[in-house]
Order: C-alpha cells, then structure tokens, then sequence
C-alpha cells in the first residue's frame, strides 16, 4: 500500500505541451562592474566622483580675494619697464629702479602661494616676468651706454695725449712753498715739483707732482698728527677732515701719470665772509679783486642748487627706505616711490651736467662732503636693511 505521503504528482504522459517547473530566479550580474546591494534610504555615489566632504578644515579658494599687492606689483613692474626703455646710464641707476619692483613681486608670489590667504599667483608671476624683462632691456640699455662712453673716451683721451705732455711739463716744474696762514695749517710734502693754482687769503690749492701711495699715506698720516682729525674720511685716494681750528682740508690722490696729490685747504667759514669796518661800510675779507673767485656768480649758485637737490634727494630716498622696512614692505607707499623717482631723474640730470675739472676750490670742497655725506647715510640704510 502506497503512504499518500510519499506521493509525488507527475506529469501526464504523452504527445502535448508539457508544463514547466517553477524554477528560482537567478540574478545576473554585469560584466566589469559589480554593483554592491544597495541599502534603501541611502543615494549611492556614483563611479569616479570623489567623496570629500566639506568640511571647515578644507580650504575654499572661492572664498580667496586677489591679492592687491600682484596687482599694485604689476604696476610698479610696468613703470619700472617704461623707465627702463626711456633709458637708465648705469648699474647703480639700474638697481635704484629695480628695487622696488623686485621687492614687490616677490612678496606677491610669497602671498599667493598655495595655502596664502590671497589668490592671484598668475598676476604675482606676470609682475615677476615684467620685472625680469625690465632688467634685461635695462642691463642691454648700460652695456651699450658703457660701450659707447668708452669709445667716446678713448678717443678724447688719444687726442689729448700730446696737449696732457706740455701741461705736464708746466705743472710739474719746481715751486716755492709759500708762508701764510693757510699753508702753516699743512705739512710740506715731499716732492718739491708741482703747481700752485691758488693762493689766497681764504684757500690754497696745489697740485704735487712725483707722489706715490707710499707718500700719499705718509702726508695724511701728517695731517692728522697736526689735528685735522674732525670729522674725516679717508681712502686710497681721498681724505676729507677738519682741525679743531676750523681749517678743511681736502686730499684727492691719482697714481696715474705723474701721480699727482691735489692738496686744497679752506679758512674757516667766518674768515671768508663779509664783515663790517668801524664805519658801518661792507668791506669783504675774502678773495675780491684776484680774479677768479667764483662765489656769488650763477655758475656757482646753479651749482650749489644741484648738489643741494641730489643731497636732499638722497636723504630723502633713505627715509623712505627706513620707512618701508620698519613698516613690513607696506604697498601704501608706492605713491612716495613715484614722487622720488621724478625727483631723482631731475637731479640726475642736474648732476650730470656739473663738469668735474671745471670747479674752483671751494666747489671741489663743497662736491666732496655732499658725496661724504650721502654715502655715510646709505651705508647706514644698507647696515640697517641687512639686520
């Protein structure tokens, strides 16, 4: 007997359609990617998008302002091209310009970086690239002027070969030390061949022959034992001091040719000037009547305007510096940059103007403080810039 239990139905034998058996689904997975079972609720991300959240710690370079400062160094680079093309005649000349604009975009390229609080790395490199270029066409523009000046010297000085013969003949004869005032302030050198060029109550001037370094020194070291030690300066060519008198003293030394020490000594300012007799009527104490005394004519007067504006030029050009490092390299102080550099293009020329061989004593005094005077001053900016 069959347990109805194990009965199992089977299909009906014979020809027809036969019924299918329920089967379970399989699911088919796609080729090359497999799909992780989603959970409901929750978005998937899709392939290759990255999941980065946006947190604070994450910085927003939309939040980013340009920075002013590339643009105000795009500007300043600009200027400094255009100057550059107008022309610059030296390398100091060319570094005086170029300062501030190197300055600047440097700073700009710092304050860009990637984690900077400003954005604008592409302008902070454009100033840099201005810059650049500014310095080369300034360095072409003072090689070329350097190459023409030679050419030009060089033949100046071929032509005047033969006329430097003669003079040197008349400058180099013996002299006569004179006894006044002024020359009891010096020692007597030791070539005895030379020229005076002036003798007067208010300044000497003499030019000796046959002086080697060796003499040079020697004078100087003179000098000093005799007191002019107020306020000097000394090189291998140059000494500058005053006694305790009021007498100045200036020394220039060229070892060239016949090694000529040019000595001038000046009276004390008070001995030169105006004074007032018994009766109330001017009378002048210095050189009046000896025929070339300069002081008071327009040539001395433009002269004295030209060296006062490119001291004044120059001083003021070192507080800006002073100003400018002490205050973090403030972009601020671009309007005071462009005021001094009208200011240093009108001295240039007035300084340049001055012929050297052409001053009188008292000119070649004056020329040689101012010159002490701003160098002392930049060297301190320079000391201070370093620190």
């Amino acid at each position: 007997m069959t347990n109805p239990s194990d009965f199992t139905p089977q299909p009906p034998q014979g020809s027809g359609p036969q019924p299918v058996q329920p089967t379970q689904p399989v699911p088919v997975q796609p080729a090359g990617n497999t799909v992780p079972p989603q959970t409901p609720g929750v978005i998937p991300i899709a392939s290759g998008t990255p999941n980065t959240p946006n947190t604070p710690d994450a910085p927003n370079v939309r939040n980013k302002k340009t920075s002013k400062l590339a643009v105000f160094a795009i500007i300043v680079a600009a200027v400094f091209l255009l100057i550059t093309f107008i022309g610059v005649n030296s390398w100091s000349l060319l570094a005086f310009f170029a300062l501030l604009p190197v300055l600047l975009s440097g700073f700009a390229v710092y304050t860009t970086r990637k984690d900077g609080k400003a954005q604008g790395r592409v302008l902070a490199w454009v100033a840099v690239g201005i810059t650049v270029v500014a310095l080369i066409v300034g360095g072409v523009g003072v090689v070329r002027n350097g190459l023409e000046a030679k050419a030009s010297h060089d033949a100046a000085e071929q032509a005047a070969k033969e006329a430097a013969k003669e003079a040197a003949k008349a400058k180099c004869d013996a002299y006569s030390w004179p006894t006044t005032d002024l020359t009891s302030q010096l020692p007597k050198p030791e070539s005895a061949k030379g020229k005076i060029e002036r003798d007067s109550s208010s300044a000497f001037y003499i030019k000796v022959c046959g002086t080697d370094a060796t003499a040079y020194d020697n004078y100087v070291k003179a000098l000093q034992e005799k007191g002019f030690t107020v306020d000097y300066f000394k090189s291998s060519s140059v000494f500058n001091a005053k006694n305790a008198a009021g007498y100045s003293v200036n020394i220039r030394y060229d070892s060239k040719g016949d090694s000529i020490m040019a000595i001038y000594v000046f009276a004390p300012d008070d001995s030169s000037t105006s004074g007032t007799s018994g009766n109330g009527a001017t009378q002048n104490n210095g050189d009046s009547g000896s025929g070339d005394a300069s002081t008071g004519s327009s040539s001395d007067a433009d002269f004295k305007a030209a060296m006062d504006s490119y001291e004044s030029l120059m001083n003021e050009y070192a507080d800006f510096m002073e100003k400018y490092n002490a205050g973090g390299h403030p972009a601020s102080m671009a309007a005071d940059y462009a005021k001094i550099m009208v200011k240093y293009n009108d001295a240039m020329k007035k300084l340049d103007a001055i012929d050297e061989n052409s001053l009188t004593p008292e000119e070649q005094q004056y020329y040689i403080e101012v010159q002490t005077r701003v160098n002392q001053r930049l060297a301190s900016v320079g000391a201070s810039t370093a620190q």
